[in-house]
Order: structure tokens, then C-alpha cells, then sequence
């Protein structure tokens, strides 16, 4: 693939800018994951810079995350559409949000959170489509189309389950939120009451029009000690929780995402899969 002459748009290319018209950014380990299947490194790396070059992308190098292999000399590289690639998907019918001129502008940790979210939600999507479970995730609803103007949270993410046995119509709502710091005890313990408040009054079910027969809120840690943190503060709130409240870490949602990994932080003498028996 050399990348000087324009490029002829492939079906791989298409479906890379699919989901960055979905997620927003992404970066080069999100691309090697779910794009090009089958093809090597370095081979994927001159196609994006072709495509980069030609304005289908756009790609920013910005700050190396801490536990990042990437080095100095290539830098940590986020990746959004560029002005033909956001043309290309408005021509498919696909809904965009033109980030071009608001690239430079937005902060590298808010856009590292973005592909941080892309990726939970696009791995726990293909693990349960493709792996071994009673259910898969139907639905994957960004910040922007995850948010109620009466509901006082706004999830990272929303995943629709629904069972495999398509006789079966109930749906299980995941709430993502992926922790960027340390968690104030007072914004978590809002966060909690928002949360509740939300259940009992179906919210999100209503606008959705779907029979929700669980919620269940997923924190994600990239972090060790603010995951441990996150769970002690948890279990230091008084209230009551009226859904199924998860911690995880980041690197074992990635890695392992169908296991039992999943920590309940009022319930710590086990793990738990994401989509299994709680008590």
C-alpha cells in the first residue's frame, strides 16, 4: 500500500471510518484491533498515513498515557476523520460530528478518554458476539446519544444486551463509566442517588422503549489504586443501591472481558461476570 498516489476506498477503510464516525477518535492500538483484520502492522500504518495524507484522517500526536508502549520517536497518535472521510460518510447516510477544526483544541486526556471508552465498549461487543454467552450487545450508545435531559448522570456509554434467543425481548442495560481520577465521595455518592433515581423511574427504558429486566453500572479503572479507592468509597456510601453496581480494571476488560473479573464492591468475597448470576 503505498500512500502518495489517492486512494481507492476499501471495504476495511470503510468500516474504520464507521466506527470513528461512531466513537469520535480512536487511536493506532483500536485500529489494530478491529480494523484490517488479518493484515500486518506496518501495512495498516502506511494505510492510515495514506489516508491521512488524501484527508480522509486526520492524525494528532499528542502525550505518551502512562503505560503506553508507544515511544518518543512515534508518539501516542489519535486518529478522527478528515474532511473527505466525514464527506464519505455523510454520503453512506452515516450521522458525523465534523472534528477537524476542534481537534487541536480539545484536551489530549479528554480524546485518550474517548478512545479509552471506544475500546471497552467495541471489545465487550465483538467478545460477546463472538464468544461463549447467553447474550450479545445489541446497541452501543455513545456520550452524546446516551444522555436525558431528566436523568442528572451522563454514562460514558450505554450498551444494550439482549439475550441470543431472539424469542426472548427483554434487554439488559450496562451503564459505562470509565474513571478519569480519583473519585470525590461526594460526586461519587451523586452519582449513585442519580443512578437510583433513574432505575426506579425507568428513564432510560421509557425513552427507549424497551423492557429492561436489569441495569447494571460498570466502573472501569485504568488505575490499580483508584479502583481500589473507587471500591473502599463505594462501600463507605450509607444509602441504598437499587441496581447492580461493578468495578473493573481497564487492562482485564480488555484483555479478559468475559471472565469472571468484575468486582461488586458490597459483595467482595467473589468476581462476577458482566453478564452473569448477581446476587
Amino acid at each position: 500500500m503505498g500512500h502518495k498516489n489517492k486512494p481507492r476506498i476499501l471495504d476495511d477503510d470503510i468500516e474504520l471510518m464507521i466506527r470513528i464516525a461512531r466513537h469520535g477518535f480512536v487511536d493506532m492500538d483500536y485500529i489494530q484491533l478491529f480494523a484490517y483484520e488479518g493484515r500486518k502492522k506496518e501495512t495498516i500504518d502506511r494505510r492510515i498515513l495514506q489516508l491521512a495524507l488524501h484527508d480522509f484522517l486526520i492524525i494528532e500526536r499528542t502525550f505518551i498515557p502512562a503505560n503506553h508502549t508507544a515511544s518518543f520517536r512515534t508518539g501516542y497518535k489519535i486518529v478522527t476523520l478528515g474532511k473527505r472521510g466525514l464527506q464519505y460518510m455523510e454520503d453512506m447516510g452515516y450521522e458525523t460530528k465534523d472534528n477537524t477544526k476542534a481537534f487541536l483544541n480539545y484536551s489530549p486526556y479528554y480524546m485518550y478518554h474517548q478512545v479509552q471508552v471506544a475500546t471497552v465498549c467495541d471489545i465487550l461487543q465483538q467478545a460477546y458476539e463472538q464468544g461463549v454467552s447467553n447474550w450479545y450487545v445489541d446497541e452501543i450508545l455513545n456520550e452524546k446519544e446516551a444522555y436525558l435531559e431528566e436523568a442528572s448522570n451522563r454514562p460514558d456509554a450505554v450498551l444494550i444486551f439482549k439475550h441470543k434467543d431472539r424469542t426472548k425481548t427483554s434487554a439488559v442495560l450496562v451503564y459505562l463509566e470509565l474513571e478519569r481520577s480519583y473519585p470525590k465521595q461526594e460526586r461519587l455518592e451523586r452519582k449513585i442517588r442519580a443512578y437510583n433515581r433513574l432505575v426506579n423511574e425507568e428513564l432510560y427504558a421509557n425513552a427507549l422503549s424497551l423492557t429492561v429486566i436489569d441495569h447494571r453500572v460498570l466502573f472501569v479503572s485504568k488505575v490499580r489504586n483508584d479502583r481500589q479507592l473507587l471500591i473502599r468509597k463505594i462501600q463507605e456510601y450509607k444509602g441504598k443501591i437499587d441496581f447492580n453496581l461493578l468495578v473493573a480494571g481497564y487492562e482485564n476488560v480488555t484483555k479478559e472481558p468475559l471472565n469472571d473479573i468484575y468486582e461488586m464492591p458490597l459483595h467482595v468475597e467473589e468476581t462476577y461476570k458482566l453478564m452473569g448470576q448477581l446476587p
